[in-house]
C-alpha cells in the first residue's frame, strides 16, 4: 500500500512516515544500544582499562559532535530530509558490521566514530521533518518517535546480551546488528524517496550560504532555546553515563550474568518508554517546566539510592525507576526546541540541541573511566547525580511561562 493512502488521526496526515522514521530511529538507537552493551564485553577480550573502555564510547560522542554540525547545515540548506535518513541507516549497518570485524581498540575507535556519524546524523533531517509534516501533532509523533528509541536500545540490551551469552563471542552480536539499518535504508528507499523528489519538485531554490549563516547566528542568540539546549545536554551526560557503566557495575561489581545485565538494561529502556508519553502529557498540561524539575529530582535521589543496594534484584529495580523519570524529560525537551525558531532551522536548532549532548556525552565516559579507576566505581554514579542537580540548577533559571511562546528572534 502506498504511503500516501495510509491515514491517522494526526491531523488527517499520513501514518506511515510517522511509524516508519519512528522504526528507523529506534534501529539508530538499536546501533548504539548494541555497541555499549558489548563495551563490558570488549573491556574484557581485550583486557582495557576503565578508561579505555569509556574511551571506546568518548570516541562516539566526538564524531557525534560533528556529525550533528554538518548534518544541520546539509540538511537545512539543501531541504532533502530523507536522503539523508536514507544516508545515516546504512551508516548504521556498515559500521556495526565493521565493529563486529574489529580486533584492536584502535580499530574499533575508528567503527565507533564512524558509527557515530549514522546514529547522531538521524536528528536533524528526522525531527526537521516530522516537526514539519506534522505541525499541529508534533507532540504525538514526537513520543512515538522517542518510544521507537527505547525499544530500540531495549532490544539492543537484551538481544545482545543473549547473543554473547549463548555463542560467546561480542563480535557476531555486532555483526548481527547491522541488519535492522540495512533495512530501514531499502524501506525508506522504497516508501520516501520518491515522495520527497515529487515534493521538491514544487519547491524553489535551497536556502544560500549567507542566509543560513545570518540566521544561525540568530539561533545561537536565541538563549531560552539554548538553555534548553543546555539542560537537554546534561540530561543525555547522565544518561549516556548510566548506560555505559550501570553494565560495567553489573558485570564487574555486582557479577550478574550477561543475560541479567540485559535484562535490566531492558528494564530501564521499557520504564523509559512507558514514561515517554506520560512526560508529554503532563508537559501539555502543566507545562514543561515543573515536569522537568520533578523528574530531574527524583532522578538525582535515585541514582544516589542506588548506590545503596547490594541485591541485584533490588538494584535493578531502582535503576528501572531511573529509567523512566529519565527519559519521560525528552521529548519535553525536544519539543520546546523545534517549536523556538523557525520552520528553516529546525533541522539546525536539533543539530545544535544533539551536538551539545555529543560534546557533554564525550567527556562522560573517560572522566567516569578516570573516577572508576581511581576512586572505585561508586563514586562514578556520584558524579552523575551531581550532573543532574547542575541540570535542575538551570531547570530553575528558564522561563516560568512555556518558552514555545517566546519569539524566536
Amino acid at each position: 500500500m502506498a504511503v500516501s493512502q495510509n491515514h491517522s488521526a494526526f491531523d488527517g496526515k499520513p501514518v506511515a512516515p510517522a511509524i516508519l522514521l519512528s522504526l528507523g530511529h529506534g534501529v539508530t538507537h538499536y546501533t548504539f544500544g548494541t555497541l555499549v552493551i558489548l563495551v563490558p564485553f570488549i573491556k574484557q577480550a581485550l583486557e582495557l582499562t576503565y578508561t579505555e573502555a569509556g574511551l571506546i564510547v568518548a570516541v562516539f560522542h566526538i564524531s557525534g559532535f560533528f556529525a550533528n554540525f554538518a548534518t544541520g547545515l546539509a540538511v537545512d540548506m539543501s531541504g532533502r530530509r530523507i536522503v539523508f535518513m536514507v544516508l545515516s541507516a546504512l551508516i548504521c549497518g556498515a559500521t556495526s558490521l565493521a565493529l563486529g570485524l574489529s580486533s584492536t581498540l584502535f580499530l574499533i575507535c575508528i567503527a565507533t566514530g564512524f558509527m557515530a556519524i549514522g546514529v547522531q546524523g538521524w536528528h536533524p533531517p528526522a525531527f526537521a521533518y516530522l516537526a514539519e509534516e506534522y505541525e499541529k501533532a508534533k507532540g504525538m509523533v514526537f513520543s512515538i518517535h522517542v518510544v521507537c528509541a527505547n525499544i530500540g536500545e531495549a532490544l539492543a540490551f537484551q538481544i545482545g546480551g543473549l547473543v554473547v551469552a549463548l555463542l560467546g563471542s561480542w563480535q557476531l552480536a555486532a555483526i548481527a546488528g547491522s541488519v535492522p539499518g540495512f533495512l530501514v535504508a531499502l524501506a525508506m528507499l522504497i516508501m520516501l524517496l520518491p515522495k520527497e523528489r515529487t515534493a521538491r519538485a514544487g519547491q524553489g531554490g535551497d536556502m544560500g550560504l549567507g542566509d543560513y549563516i545570518s540566521g544561525y547566528i540568530r539561533l545561537l542568540k536565541n538563549m531560552p532555546a539554548m538553555m534548553v539546549c543546555m539542560v537537554s545536554a546534561l540530561r543525555t551526560m547522565a544518561q549516556n553515563g548510566l548506560l555505559v557503566f550501570i553494565p560495567l557495575y553489573l558485570i564487574d561489581v555486582l557479577c550478574v550474568s550477561a543475560a541479567l545485565m540485559g535484562t535490566a538494561m531492558l528494564l530501564m529502556q521499557v520504564t523509559g518508554g512507558v514514561a515517554t508519553p506520560v512526560g508529554g502529557y503532563t508537559a501539555d498540561r502543566y507545562g514543561p517546566r515543573p515536569v522537568l524539575f520533578v523528574c530531574i529530582t527524583i532522578t538525582s535521589v535515585a541514582i544516589v539510592g542506588a548506590t545503596l543496594v547490594t541485591d541485584p534484584t533490588a538494584y535493578i529495580v531502582c535503576i528501572s525507576l531511573v529509567g523512566f523519570v529519565l527519559f519521560a524529560i525528552r521529548p519535553v525537551l525536544q519539543r520546546w526546541i523545534v517549536d523556538l525558531v523557525p520552520n528553516e532551522f529546525r533541522g539546525s536548532a536539533t543539530s545544535v540541541m544533539f551536538s551539545m549532548q555529543a560534546a557533554a556525552n564525550a567527556v562522560t565516559p573517560v572522566v567516569g573511566g578516570w573516577i572508576a579507576d581511581t576512586y572505585g566505581m561508586l563514586h562514578v554514579f556520584y558524579f552523575l547525580a551531581a550532573v543532574m542537580l547542575a541540570a535542575n540548577f538551570l531547570t530553575v533559571l528558564l522561563p516560568k511561562n512555556n518558552p514555545a511562546d517566546i519569539p524566536a528572534e
